[in-house]
Order: structure tokens, then sequence, then C-alpha cells
């Protein structure tokens, strides 16, 4: 019992972690479609990046390192900020 109690507690915590890396990724690329320095929301965010630069478009790879597995969201914005 006491170990489906902790796969279920570590399943939650992994959700809200993705979740996190979400809206992280999202919040960073269109910061930096608008022009925006993304260092410090990084920091605030807790997480590391990878920066796309594709055609019309920024896209921000948001990486949150949890043991054992990392956690890894993508998002885009058109680089007009739109």
């Amino acid at each position: 019992m006491l170990l489906v109690g902790a796969a279920l507690i570590g399943g939650l915590v992994m959700a809200t972690q993705k979740v996190q890396a979400s809206f992280a990724a999202g919040s960073l690329a269109r910061a930096l479609a608008r022009g925006e320095s993304i260092d410090n929301l990084q920091k605030q965010l807790g997480v590391t990046t990878r920066i796309e630069h594709l055609d019309d478009f920024i896209c921000v790879h948001a990486i949150a390192a949890t043991e054992p597995i990392e956690i890894e969201e993508k998002s885009c914005a058109r680089k007009l900020g739109l």
C-alpha cells in the first residue's frame, strides 16, 4: 500500500513539473518574440532553455531538471510578438 501511495505522489509531482515547464516555455517564447531579455525570467521560472529559430517563429524548449528524469516542453511564438 505504501508503494502505491509513493507512486501516486511521484506521478502528481511529475505532472505538476510538466505544467510548470509548459508555462515557462510559453512565457519565455513570447518574451523573446517581443525582443525582451529572458535571463531574469528564466531564473524566476527555474528552468534551463534551448532556443530554436524558425522562419517566422522563435521556439523555446524549457527543461525542468527533476531527478531521475528530465521534463522538456516546447512552445513557439511569432517573431513579431503577436
